[in-house]
């Protein structure tokens, strides 16, 4: 088989799972209401009505512009639409497959370790639901977290901080990702978070313009304050309150209002002690630069563990920092990546239907906190076990995590 052909097949394989895998549901969730509105002004040539109208998130829409707007020329429904720019989002995981699937090659790891990676990268956001949920843009921003720790192994600032800014952009949370990804740089940092912060204010800023201050209200409304409903999988579950709406006879729950105020700070505040921990241990050799991606992961964990509004999609991200992590440090399969991946789908889609909130928020807090206990160690402990090639590993990583790396 000719080389190139070989190089094209496994790109060719992902794009092509991506798409069958994106367009396996055509449920379109929060999009309807949160996302069209801006997408149809956009679509109708309207831009400043767009970038007025744009959600949270509504640079993600910027990199799903031209699918969007070849699926719209081609005569394609809102659904279709839709799906094609949740095509482009999931075109990130499959970069991120790409490159965790260079480093294993590089240090010889089984094939059958390869092809678990690969399926993890792919199936993560699909078994997730986080296109269905409305929110493929999770999916995009959780891989270029990932993407950006990876580069900076490979000492490539500049790209780090673009990436690590583009995600930035995409979804204010990412924010939580800087740490991880400035302790990653073995140099240049403060070129790296430089470069991040000039592309996270290209990307937003069109937005804070053309809404006036309304966007910036809503970007630190996001990191600030968090909806009163609660959700059962979430660590403020035994602070619910039972609330019936005006003429329904089913119960919702709220929790005490200050969570609204305080949930959202304090998953941003934690990353600072515990980025600082990462850098003592660092320092003290206790662990490596590539451990930064247990860290991001632990971060992304704690995330979802710590957010009274958690959904079933807040897990992607969380799962794509692991199977990097897993990656780069275990010959085996990336056991707690798939382990992560189906216990968020059993609870959130198996379990919440058939039992009674309080019984799966035992059910969700039974395997959460042991995997963020398991995942802090991982953080702050490293792998144990001696790598019979650690100057072989070492060499891969810096060799192949550069965009521009074959």
């Amino acid at each position: 088989m000719p080389r190139f052909v070989d190089r094209l097949a496994l790109p060719v394989a992902l794009l092509i799972g991506a798409i069958l895998l994106t367009w396996s549901s055509t449920a379109t969730g929060d999009a309807l209401v949160e996302l069209r509105p801006s997408v149809d002004l956009l679509l109708a040539g309207h831009v400043g009505a767009f970038l007025a109208a744009a959600p949270l998130y509504g640079p993600s829409v910027l990199v799903r512009a031209p699918f969007l707007f070849a699926a719209d020329a081609l005569g394609a429904s809102w659904v279709q639409v839709f799906l094609a720019g949740a095509l482009a989002c999931m075109l990130a995981p499959c970069a991120l497959a790409l490159v965790l699937d260079g480093r294993l090659r590089a240090l010889a790891r089984p094939r059958a370790t390869r092809a678990a990676v690969l399926l993890v990268c792919l199936l993560g956001p699909w078994l997730l639901r986080a296109t269905p949920m409305g929110h493929p843009e999770e999916t995009l921003a959780g891989a270029l977290c990932a993407i950006a720790v990876l580069i900076a192994l490979g000492s490539r600032s500049g790209w780090a901080g673009l990436v690590l800014g583009a995600a930035i952009a995409c979804k204010p949370w990412a924010l939580l990702a800087v740490g991880p990804v400035l302790l990653a740089a073995p140099e240049r940092r403060g070129r790296l978070l430089l470069v991040a912060g000039a592309t996270a204010f290209a990307g937003l800023a069109p937005f804070y313009l053309g809404s006036g201050a309304a966007h910036a209200r809503g970007s630190l409304n996001g990191l600030r304050i968090t909806p009163s409903y609660f959700h059962p999988e979430q660590l403020f579950w035994p602070l619910r309150a039972k609330v019936l709406a005006p003429g329904s006879a089913i119960p919702g729950y709220r929790g005490p209002e200050i969570l609204a105020h305080v949930a959202h700070p304090l998953i941003v505040a934690l990353a600072l002690p515990l980025s600082g921990l990462f850098a003592w241990r660092l320092r003290r050799a206790a662990v490596q630069r590539r451990d930064a991606l247990a860290l991001l992961a632990l971060l992304l964990l704690l995330r979802c563990v710590l957010d009274p509004w958690d959904s079933i999609y807040y897990l992607v991200p969380a799962v794509l920092a692991l199977v990097a992590w897993e990656a780069l440090v275990r010959e085996g399969l990336p056991s707690g990546a798939i382990a992560l991946v189906a216990l968020g789908h059993l609870t959130f889609v198996t379990l919440e239907p058939r039992i009674t909130p309080d019984a799966l928020a035992a059910c969700y807090l039974a395997w959460a906190l042991p995997a963020t206990a398991l995942l802090a160690r991982a953080a702050f402990a490293g792998v144990r076990a001696a790598d019979p090639r650690p100057q072989a590993m070492s060499s891969a990583i810096a060799a192949r995590t550069s965009p521009g790396a074959t």
